[in-house]
């Protein structure tokens, strides 16, 4: 999906009135509050849990707002429910996949990556799935939850393993809402959060990179250009060169 995506934005990116018209279509009612309650959420050290289905995922949704989560002194653990090994054309594709998001992981800093090792495309909507993230969640005891919006960015191309996560997600969160956990979803076209990576888009991109087996539709340099360009959409008139948009749940 995010390939499709990035692709048909990038080859359509240098005219201007589609770019402006994606940023119109994804800005958050009120901006700088958004922006507000970005920095807010970046600024400060917590204990963070990343859900993902796939490897690569969280470096393309929100990988500049894990850098700046990880700079300001926060411990993330990534939790990547399927291996990708359906996506991509090399062999024992699962151990590359894997290899690719350690790569990634230590690239943005995070303290922790587990692989549940759940089948690609086959993420099921039921007890079992919310079982195994309840398990990760109560082992983190994170103070802040990152997972896909169910709805995604953009539903025609919505892929079924970020609708499970995202679905099993929010129905932990009314679980564990004692808690005191910030849940907020990434891939979202409703964002009400907007984080500023303006300082840190370089170290994104280094973070996409290090998913090589995943550059079948765009080489390098239009990887590049692509997630810069979803990251100036994401900003819009926000004020700011490059931001992500979060949907905050609880």
């Amino acid at each position: 999906m995010k390939r499709r995506l990035f692709s048909g934005l990038y080859r359509f990116g240098s005219l201007r009135w589609v770019e402006w018209m994606a940023a119109c279509l994804v800005a958050p009612d009120h901006p700088e509050l958004a922006r507000a309650q970005g920095e807010l959420l970046v600024s400060t050290p917590r204990r963070v849990l990343a859900f993902t289905a796939h490897p690569d995922d969280l470096e393309f949704f929100c990988g500049g707002t894990l850098r700046r989560m990880a700079l300001a002194g926060s411990r993330i653990t990534a939790v990547v429910l399927t291996d990708g090994e359906k996506r991509g054309n090399w062999r024992d594709l699962a151990e590359q996949r894997q290899a690719e998001q350690w790569q990634a992981a230590r690239l943005q800093g995070y303290e922790a990556v587990h692989f549940l090792g759940l089948p690609d495309f086959g993420l099921a909507e039921d007890p079992r799935l919310e079982r195994l993230l309840a398990r990760a969640w109560d082992h983190a005891g994170p103070e802040v939850v990152l997972a896909f919006d169910p709805k995604e960015l953009v539903p025609q191309m919505a892929h079924r393993d970020h609708k499970a996560l995202g679905r099993a997600v929010m129905d932990l969160a009314r679980s564990r809402a004692v808690s005191g956990a910030q849940v907020y979803f990434y891939g979202t076209r409703h964002p009400d959060v907007l984080v500023d990576i303006s300082p840190v888009i370089d170290d994104k991109v280094r973070a996409v990179r290090a998913h090589r087996s995943q550059m079948v539709y765009l080489d390098e340099a239009e990887t590049d250009g692509a997630v810069r360009l979803m990251a100036r959409i994401m900003a819009g008139r926000s004020g700011v060169a490059y931001a992500e948009g979060l949907f905050r749940l609880l």
